[in-house]
This record gives C-alpha cells, structure tokens and sequence, in this order.
C-alpha cells in the first residue's frame, strides 16, 4: 500500500521539523512562551476537527488555499485538491504532519531542558561551536529520547484514522492499513480478510510497543 510508506515518510518529517521546533524553542528569546502555546495547538485540537478543518481549508470550490491563491495570481481558477490523487495523498501526510509534530515537539524540548547547562559551559570554554555542541553534547544525550519519539510516530502512522477519513474519506489514494482494515470488515463485509489484517496490526503494534517501553527503560545518561 504505497499511500502507507508515504504516511511513513511523513514520519520522517515530523521528526526533522520536531527535532529543529525543540532546538529553537529552548533558547532564551522574547516571545517564547506564546510560540511554545502556538506549537502545541494543533496537537490540542480534536483529530476530527483537524480533519474537517483542513477539508475546508482545501475545499475546491470555497476552500481558503484556493482563494489565498486565486488572489495572489499563482492560481488561474480555483483547483479541487482532494480530488487528485497525488495533491490528496500529499495534503492527507500534511495533515499528519501538522498534528504529530507539537507533541513530538513537547518531547524532545523536555529532553533538552533536562540537559545540564554545565556541559554546554564547558564545551564553550574548550572552543566548541554551534555545530560541535549540538553533535557531540545534545543529540547523544537526546537520542534516547529522540528513538522514542520515532517510535511513537511509528505507532501513529499505523493508527492514524480520524483526521486523513474526515478529510479524504475512504479515498483509495489517501486509505492507511487502518482504515483498510476498517472498510473490509465494515464496508465489505470481509470479516475473515479483516481479522487477518486487525491481527497483523496489533502485531506490529506490539513490537513497536516493546521497542517503547526498552527505550524508556534505558533512558539518557548524563
């Protein structure tokens, strides 16, 4: 089901942008306290409301892409977005994208706060630069952490459902295995086939469980 390897692509995103978030939003700089309440909305927001409320945004006929657009003069006429498969299958790991990254964001900024400033002094005293801090200081105390959030969004791009089925339907362009799952036991009526699929997914979920639970029991060193 290539659509699900492009949801786990987005993983990868989501890690990237929640990696950098986490970085900027652990400076000292004015405004931080309302950029941190800013990040974090998206996850707060109900996920069928993020679904419904990104189907409006690209709605084809009055949606507000469309009309941001249309008024810029980088669109001619208006486009239906959800209608073709490629902008839907992209926008459907946006939506994924916009909804995991804050609290995978949450995660990695408390890692980071949890890092003994001393470190830091100390590499700054021996000549350390930006660069040097970050590879040889933060990230390896922060992998740990960073391996659980990995994992998490692992779990996430196999139970995703409510947001990509209020925003797409059952499209086939934009269907995960959840939702797979979910139309041929309910839709189709192929319970056995279904079954097959529920027992595949807690499978892989359980593995990525175990996964979670040796991560968090090994936990950064300082």
């Amino acid at each position: 089901m290539q659509h699900f390897w492009d949801i786990d692509k987005a993983g990868v995103a989501v890690m990237g942008l929640a990696l950098t978030f986490a970085l900027v939003l652990n400076e000292t700089f004015k405004g931080r306290a309302i950029l941190r309440t800013l990040v974090i909305l998206p996850w707060a927001i109900p996920p069928v409301v993020n679904g419904f409320m990104w189907k409006w945004i690209l709605d084809g006929q009055f949606g507000a892409l469309n009309g941001i657009l249309y008024q810029l003069g980088i669109i001619a006429e208006y486009q239906s977005w959800l209608k073709d498969p490629f902008t839907a299958l992209n926008f459907a790991s946006l939506t994924f994208i916009w909804r995991f990254t804050p609290f995978v964001t949450l995660i990695l900024l408390g890692a980071l706060q949890s890092i003994p400033g001393e470190l830091y002094e100390a590499a700054k005293v021996d000549g350390a630069g930006a660069l040097m801090r970050f590879l040889y200081i933060t990230f390896p105390l922060i992998k740990p952490i960073f391996w659980i959030g990995l994992i998490l969004v692992g779990i996430f791009s196999f139970t995703v459902f409510d947001e990509i089925y209020a925003l797409t339907g059952l499209d086939s362009s934009t269907k995960t295995l959840m939702m797979y799952a979910y139309e041929t036991i309910f839709e189709k009526g192929r319970f056995g086939l279904g079954s097959a699929l529920a027992y595949f997914i807690a499978i892989i979920l359980f593995l990525l469980t175990s996964l979670y639970v040796r991560s968090i029991r090994r936990g950064p060193e300082y």
